[in-house]
């Protein structure tokens, strides 16, 4: 398992301190403990029984070989070096800080709390060191997934220390996965406005007008999501809903706009979008959805995602005989998926009560059955391959933005 670069850096850090003291002439103090076998080790809570000086270059060469251990990845081997040097010298907290980031990057998620509850417990601890322990306790929680725990201890720091940006980015992130979107665009709001930032600005502020407009507050709906376009004018999500509450509000031209807009920006959702156009009333969407299609086939007929959606329009407006061949040169690229499957099996059903029609249904069966079918999900993650079955602003996995997309 990869330690994350920040728990490298700490270590180092540690390390050159160390080194710093030891040329310096500083002694190293150390501690013998000694346990039966049937106790548990509990690190700091045993006291020690003899007190002795100890050739200081062991205890570097321990320390060098547990961070060659770091930069070998093998977590579990720099975990035991760093708990030999913990064991002896119980002075210095930063040592069990850093003990106890390797321990929750292990999985040990008890050891890593009872540890970091444990430094909480010494008198007269430097403040700093008091925050950043209190810090990885709401981490260790956030990882175990005592999600409460982990909102209280985050709670507790941002209240304490308001520009604390760590502890409202964690927070935030709580709050996201437990779809409070007004406390985590609160807490978002003040952090700096980079890219990244105003991007998730957007997403969950196109939430909140959403909850806004469920909640029949429309005045408050429209300011958010005119808000979320000035944030970024680019997010697919912003515009989707933001032309779903102009229809709502019969302000249909304004809508096809908003949604041609999104269809321009990325045509990969081709199908978030002209699923949208077929809810217009029959007045409205006759003839739209045709002309869509041909105005952009041109420019945009290699996507695999416009075509889809062209056939699966095809097939619902009854022109059979042109999603067939549609389909045809589809099967013929011999990589397909359930999508492509899905669309085959509704043209076969539609088609069969035309006589006529056998014939071209058992050539596409055919090129059904020759083509290699790969019955994922409709949708991925570009960022950590997570496959889900319908389209989500964020991933479930790996919690980025705006990276899902249709296979």
């Amino acid at each position: 398992m990869t330690l994350p670069y920040y728990q490298l850096v700490a270590i180092l850090v540690i390390i050159v301190l160390l080194l710093l003291g030891a040329w310096s002439g500083r002694k190293f103090i150390f501690r013998r403990r000694h346990l039966k076998p049937s106790e548990p080790d509990t690190l700091l809570s045993q006291s020690p029984t003899e007190k002795s000086n100890v050739d200081e270059s062991q205890i570097l060469r321990t320390y060098f070989r547990g961070l060659s251990y770091v930069i070998a990845n093998e977590t579990d081997k720099a975990v035991a070096e760093f708990v030999k040097v913990a064991q002896v010298n119980t002075t210095t907290a930063e040592i069990y800080l850093a003990l106890g980031q390797l321990f929750r990057n292990t999985g040990e998620l008890e050891r890593a709390i009872r540890v970091h509850r444990d430094i909480l417990l010494r008198p007269n601890l430097p403040e700093d060191v008091r925050r950043q322990t209190f810090f990885e306790i709401g981490l260790d929680y956030k990882k175990a997934g005592f999600f409460d725990r982990a909102c209280r201890t985050f709670e507790e720091i941002v209240e304490k220390e308001p520009k604390n940006q760590a502890a409202r980015r964690e927070l935030s992130a709580l709050y996201i996965g437990m779809r409070e979107w007004e406390k985590a665009l609160d807490l978002c709001r003040d952090l700096p406005a980079t890219q990244d930032e105003t991007s998730i600005l957007a997403h969950l502020t196109t939430e909140v007008a959403k909850a806004a407009e469920q909640a029949g507050d429309r005045k408050k709906a429209l300011s958010l999501f005119k808000k979320a376009v000035e944030l970024n004018e680019n997010c697919i999500d912003t515009l989707l809903h933001y032309g779903d509450f102009l229809l709502n509000d019969n302000q249909v031209q304004k809508a096809l706009e908003i949604w041609e807009k999104a269809f321009l920006i990325n045509p990969e959702f081709t199908t978030q979008i002209v699923d949208r156009i077929m809810k217009l009333p029959v007045a409205e969407r006759e003839g739209r959805i045709e002309e869509f299609f041909l105005r952009h086939r041109g420019d945009y007929g290699r996507i695999k995602a416009f075509n889809l959606a062209y056939i699966e329009w095809q097939i619902k407006s009854g022109r059979l005989q042109e999603a067939r061949i549609q389909l045809q040169d589809q099967l013929r690229q011999k990589r397909a998926g359930r999508k492509l499957f899905n669309l085959t099996k509704q043209l076969i059903l539609a088609a069969e009560p035309e006589a006529a029609a056998k014939d071209e249904n058992s050539d596409l069966i055919r090129s059904l059955l020759t083509a290699d079918f790969r019955f994922e999900k409709n949708y991925h993650c570009q960022k950590c391959g997570y496959r889900l079955d319908q389209i989500t602003w964020r991933c479930p996995r790996c919690s980025s933005w705006d990276s899902i997309f249709p296979r």
